[in-house]
């Protein structure tokens, strides 16, 4: 681990790496520093792949309801260096104890979900003497010569996309967002996850909202504070169609959209993915709800 950069928080890890960068060849991180992407091109422009730095003309084809605009705009950080808060954002590493690292070498290997890994920091156990070192636990078997993947996580399309510049058509672990805005009522964000199932909060939501005064009553007669988990089932038949079929309509409305997107942007593949990916999870979604409801209306 005495290679690696290790400030106590994500944030002093930004400003310790744009500090390094000032000293140039001064700093005893120089060979690090000199192959981290740059954002003025050369070599290795890779930071320019992630859409905090795209032009406003693309960003405008991401037809996504402006799941990825809320993103960016909650991310924000514009009181760091924005070169080395990307580079954090898109190579810092957990360390399993509350600290992140940007550890060289690591920081090159790539990304699959797929790929259970595991990691764990063993004391005095340096290579050369004593210091600790940062051990990886693959749990797939590789050929000698083939390449190593790790999983950077759980992450869904929207995360790889904004912190790393890249998505997947097979993420086991996409989730697509909705957000969702009723006429005096509080608005939410409906979930639908890869097997095209919704979130429960979300149902749970509907439950209520669309709950007639005889159908909320049962409220009134249980005890405070338990009354919620009511909501984790259908309150009747009549309640639970019209829950589904208001899903199915806001899925149907970000599908048409998306699937627009996706047809105009088939010159950049990187958006076309993105694009795609969340039309099939909506298209499954709605798949799922036609099945189990036949017929119903949205």
């Amino acid at each position: 681990m005495a290679a690696a950069i290790l400030p106590p928080s994500l944030d002093g890890l930004a400003e310790r790496l744009a500090y390094e960068r000032k000293l140039e060849s001064k700093s005893e991180f120089a060979p690090y520093m000199d192959v981290l992407p740059t954002l003025e091109g050369g070599d290795n422009p890779y930071l320019a792949t992630l859409p905090r730095f795209w032009e406003s003309k693309r960003l405008e084809r991401v037809a996504d309801s402006g799941q990825l605009e809320r993103r960016m705009m909650n991310d924000e950080r514009k009181d760091l260096d924005q070169w080395a808060l990307a580079c954090v954002d898109s190579r810092a590493n957990f360390l399993g104890d509350g600290r992140y690292a940007m550890t060289p070498y690591l920081d090159m290997v790539n990304h699959d979900a797929s790929i259970q890994t595991r990691a764990r920091i063993e004391e005095d156990k340096g290579f050369a003497g004593s210091g600790d070192i940062l051990q990886l636990q693959s749990g797939k078997n590789y050929a000698k010569g083939s390449e190593v993947f790790i999983s950077y996580g759980n992450l869904s399309n929207l995360d790889t996309l904004v912190d790393y510049g890249f998505v997947s058509d097979t993420n086991p672990c996409n989730v697509e967002t909705i957000a969702v805005r009723m006429m005096g009522q509080q608005p939410f964000t409906l979930t639908v996850y890869p097997d095209g199932s919704v979130d429960a909060g979300s149902k749970a939501t509907l439950r209520y909202n669309l709950a007639t005064p005889e159908e909320l009553e049962i409220f009134s007669t249980i005890e405070k504070g338990t009354g919620l988990g009511i909501l984790a089932k259908p309150l009747s038949d009549r309640n639970e169609l019209d829950v589904q079929s208001f899903i199915a309509s806001t899925i149907d409305e970000a599908l048409y959209e998306t699937k627009a997107g996706a047809a105009e942007t088939k010159d950049d593949a990187l958006i076309n993915i993105y694009l795609s990916a969340r039309q099939k999870q909506f298209e499954l979604a709605i798949e799922r709800i036609t099945h189990k409801f036949p017929g119903i209306e949205y």
